[in-house]
């Protein structure tokens, strides 16, 4: 009797975004992506930071952690670069890896995030094939991040 392969874990996304065009989008890109490398991607949303701390906080608890965390940057309530403070120094889940896809160019709101403590910085791009390759990287760290841990 041949073996049975065994199914790849899906690749967990928690998107922390408050525009419900741009988690579309977002969704419509990861779509493509995973129909082009046979692997399951959930994408979990957050309207903004508050929410997600809350959302992290639990399933750190449950050690259910999302495999990686897409962070917007200009959010209600709680902006994402307090958000990166709270998770870096409260949650101390240095680990986990944290893009940030953001409308900003400039550098010091990039240099800014990275210092609280994001692994990468993308700017929203203005294409399709664009946001495909952010979203292929992005799953890509994901997908390394989430291995088994020997």
């Amino acid at each position: 009797m041949p073996k049975a392969t065994p199914a790849l874990k899906p690749c967990r996304i928690m998107l922390i975004e408050d525009d419900p065009d741009d988690v579309y989008l977002f969704q419509r890109a990861l779509d493509r992506v995973k129909a082009g490398i046979g692997r399951e991607v959930v994408l979990e949303v957050a309207g903004d930071g508050l929410d997600a701390s809350y959302q992290i906080s639990v399933e750190d608890l449950m050690s259910r952690l999302p495999d990686i965390v897409v962070l917007d940057l200009n959010m209600p309530r709680l902006d994402g670069v307090k958000f990166l403070h709270a998770l870096r120094q409260t949650f101390q889940v240095k680990s986990l890896p944290v893009v940030v896809l953001t409308t900003s160019t400039a550098k010091p709101v990039h240099d800014e995030a990275l210092a609280a403590g994001a692994d990468a910085v993308f700017v929203k791009p203005d294409s399709a094939d664009a946001l495909l390759e952010i979203a292929a990287e992005i799953i890509d760290r994901g997908v390394v991040y989430g291995q088994p841990r020997s």
